[in-house]
C-alpha cells in the first residue's frame, strides 16, 4: 500500500527557529491542516506535534486513530505520510484497519487532486522512500 505522497504546493516554508530553520514548524503546517479538514469524516486534533523531521497531525475517522506527517522536501515540494495511530499494531493486519487506511488515502488523494494549487502528486510505498528516486504512482492504489 502506498502511504507516502509527494506533491508541489507554493506554501511558504516556515522553519523551526530553535534549530536554525531547517525543519518545518507547526505554524508552517496550518495550510495542510486546512486541506486535511476537507477529508470527509476526518477529525483532526487541534494540537499539532513538532518532530525533528516535520509536523504530526493526530486524526480520527470511523472510530480509528491515525497520524499524518508532513515535511518539506525541496522548494515548494512536500512529503506527507499516513499511519495507523500509536499502539494500533494489530490493526495494521486486520481487514478493517487496512480498508479504513485505504479509504483514508483515497479521500486524501481526492482532496489533493481537487486543489488547483497542488501539482505533481505521486504516491510511494514506504520501502521506496529511502531511494534517491522512489517509484511514484498517480494514486495510492494504482497498478
Amino acid at each position: 500500500m502506498r502511504t507516502n505522497v509527494t506533491f508541489r504546493h507554493a506554501a511558504e516554508f516556515v522553519g523551526d527557529s530553535e534549530d536554525g530553520g531547517g525543519i518545518l514548524a507547526v505554524r508552517g503546517a496550518q495550510w495542510f491542516a486546512a486541506l486535511l479538514g476537507r477529508v470527509p469524516g476526518l477529525q483532526l486534533d487541534p494540537d499539532l506535534c513538532q518532530e525533528d523531521w516535520g509536523v504530526v497531525f493526530f486524526a480520527r475517522r470511523s472510530q480509528l486513530k491515525f497520524w499524518i506527517g508532513l515535511s518539506a522536501c525541496d522548494e515548494h515540494s512536500w512529503l506527507g505520510h499516513f499511519h495507523h495511530g500509536s499502539f494500533a499494531w494489530l490493526r495494521r493486519f486486520t481487514a478493517t484497519g487496512k480498508n479504513e487506511l485505504m479509504h483514508l488515502l483515497a479521500d486524501v488523494h481526492d482532496v489533493l487532486a481537487s486543489e488547483p494549487a497542488i501539482t505533481d502528486i505521486a504516491w510511494h510505498e514506504e520501502s521506496e522512500m529511502c531511494k534517491p528516486r522512489p517509484a511514484g504512482f498517480a494514486t495510492p492504489m494504482e497498478g
